[in-house]
């Protein structure tokens, strides 16, 4: 992912919300999200090069996602940073354990933030700080260091906290929305850090994905994907009900 806001608790309505766009090299393959055939309680897209995934949830309502860290001075690491992602949601480990864990581990990765959540806590995992719990809220990251604020990450939460402070529905079509916003700007590195949606024939925002849980266990996971012109070739929607806790 390259953009993501996570609500967790901040909606009586909603006890998970995420919206995230993935940009990647158009050249890069990767299969659309579905249910993993080795996995079948897993949903996610997947990284055909690496085999990892970027986001992905499960039928209890865990769910991983993680960014790189634009960091030229850090090798790329021995492993796939989707293997992160990968890992957790086929796991059982709590948040807090994977996250701990996954920050001794992280000389093994290029630079990352990685976000869990086990259907209680939502914690931040990065070889770049230490572990840390998040707490209910908005939370938003991108391709930055955690703490470093950069223009999309401020403008796509504060547009998610205005469209669950509306209560707009349908969310998922507002949400979808607020993730294709364009920045103008032709400079690279700005248009990195402002413009919610990247559009370049290179590289560019490969697909956005809206995940809703609300306060009854139902659970809808929808993913658009897109072209190097930015135009929309594909959709995925799944629905279904949260597994009981163990």
């Amino acid at each position: 992912m390259c953009l993501i806001v996570v609500a967790v608790g901040a909606t009586p309505r909603y006890r998970l919300v995420i919206a995230a766009n993935r940009d990647e090299q158009h050249s890069r393959p990767a299969a659309s999200a579905a249910w993993w055939p080795e996995q079948p309680r897993v949903l996610g897209g997947r990284d055909l090069l690496a085999g990892g995934s970027w986001l992905a949830v499960d039928r209890r309502g865990r769910f991983a996602a993680v960014t790189n860290i634009r960091d030229p001075e850090r090798p790329l690491g021995l492993r796939s940073r989707g293997s992160l992602v990968m890992d957790y949601v086929a796991g059982a480990d709590a948040a807090d354990r994977y996250a701990a864990r996954i920050v001794h581990e992280g000389v093994n990765f290029g630079a990352f933030n990685l976000l869990v959540y086990d259907g209680r806590e939502l914690w931040l995992a990065s070889n770049r700080t230490a572990a840390a719990a998040l707490g209910a809220g908005l939370h938003a990251f991108s391709n930055a260091p955690a703490g470093v604020e950069w223009p999309k990450i401020a403008s796509a939460r504060a547009g998610t906290e205005l469209l669950l402070s509306m209560t707009v529905e349908p969310l998922v079509a507002s949400l979808f929305a607020l993730l294709a916003e364009r920045d103008g700007s032709n400079v690279p590195e700005q248009r990195y850090e402002r413009t919610h949606f990247v559009v370049g024939p290179i590289y560019g925002t490969r697909c956005s994905t809206v995940v809703l849980i609300d306060d009854a266990g139902h659970a809808t996971f929808a993913e658009r994907s897109f072209d190097a012109a930015g135009r929309q070739v594909g959709e995925v929607r799944e629905r279904f009900e949260l597994e009981p806790a163990p």
